[in-house]
């Protein structure tokens, strides 16, 4: 029991670490954004091969949340940048 409470912390840490890296590259220059953004990503990686290395020794560990965390960042953004600009209507003639 103990290798499954284990697993899961660390799946747990390590996906808080990458929410930690996205919300911090929201703050920062776009190649600090890129770097972060990229650490959050192979963060994730990491989270899913314990996971799946868990699965495969029977150890269970809670499934990913990663795409919660990208829509959750990409509305964090729009709302920073305002709604996307409504397109050009085509005028009427005569």
């Amino acid at each position: 029991m103990q290798g499954r409470v284990d697993v899961s912390e660390q799946v747990r840490e390590l996906r808080d670490v990458a929410r930690r890296a996205r919300r911090l590259a929201l703050s920062v220059s776009n190649g600090d954004r890129s770097q972060l953004l990229g650490h959050a990503e192979e963060l994730e990686q990491q989270a899913l091969a314990l996971e799946e290395q868990g699965s495969n020794t029977g150890l269970a560990a809670p499934p990913p949340r990663v795409v919660q965390e990208q829509v959750r960042v990409q509305q964090q953004q729009q709302h920073e940048t305002g709604p996307p600009a409504e397109p050009d209507e085509p005028k009427e003639k005569g």
